[in-house]
């Protein structure tokens, strides 16, 4: 099962930053589990402190610096990431979250048919530059006057709707997400749309009583080694 990515990408000061805050907050409020990997164009930057125990690990020669502290971990590789490839990029963290958000990385995802792209567009010139340039383009995003609607692709003004996004991607990679939480954990639950977290007690309980249900019906044959995927819509929703 692919893990689901979604890029955004846009010029500077358009809003990229703040479109990824508010998808990391809201996916996260919905049980998601985020990533998000940065793009840093500049040839000369590095992600240490000069003059700290780490940098001169690193001066020294050390090829890779672990950081161990008692809430956070951090990896610091000196590679070559000229040609790096997408799956090499997000490899690092793919296995503990449940979708990865690129932000920027513009050459290597614009044609990418498996990335869906959120363009942050500062005019309506760059919002048509953009429709020719993202294939598939999944919205815009930004400030300005909606006449980005006249290209025939979501427009999403991100002062006024910032929870239209969130609902748009929870809507895209939902499905996704509950396969593969259910490949590894052998049960899914989606409400309307959101993947609930369950804790492994909950999680065991209802898988259990949902295929023991399902055991009992006429022509039923269950191992116990099936995954579930539960999804529950509301009417209005469903139609």
């Amino acid at each position: 099962m692919s893990m689901p990515i979604i890029a955004v990408v846009g010029s500077k000061r358009s809003g990229k930053t703040t479109a990824i805050e508010n998808l990391v907050q809201g996916l996260t409020r919905r049980g998601y589990k985020v990533g998000v990997v940065k793009h840093i164009p500049e040839v000369e930057f590095t992600i240490d402190t000069e003059g700290k125990d780490t940098w001169r690990y690193a001066r020294a020669g050390a090829l890779a610096v672990v950081s161990v502290a008692p809430n956070e971990i951090a990896t610091i590789k000196r590679v070559d990431t000229t040609n790096y490839c997408l799956e090499e990029i997000v490899r690092g963290c793919k296995d503990d979250v449940d979708i990865i958000i690129l932000e920027g990385f513009r050459k290597l995802v614009e044609k990418d048919p498996a990335v869906p792209k959120i363009v942050a567009v500062k005019t309506n010139e760059e919002a048509m530059e953009a429709s020719k340039r993202y294939k598939p383009m999944l919205t815009l995003v930004g400030t300005i006057p909606t006449e980005a609607a006249k290209l025939k692709i979501p427009y999403i003004d991100m002062i006024k709707e910032p929870e239209r996004l969130v609902n748009m991607v929870d809507r895209r990679v939902a499905a996704s997400v509950q396969k593969k939480r259910g490949c590894k954990e052998g049960l899914a639950v989606q409400v309307d749309g959101s993947v609930l977290p369950l804790n492994p007690f909950v999680q065991r309980i209802m898988r259990n009583t949902i295929l023991a249900m399902v055991s009992a019906l006429k022509g039923a044959t269950i191992k116990g080694d099936e995954n579930i995927f539960l999804t529950i819509r509301s009417i209005s929703k469903g139609k």
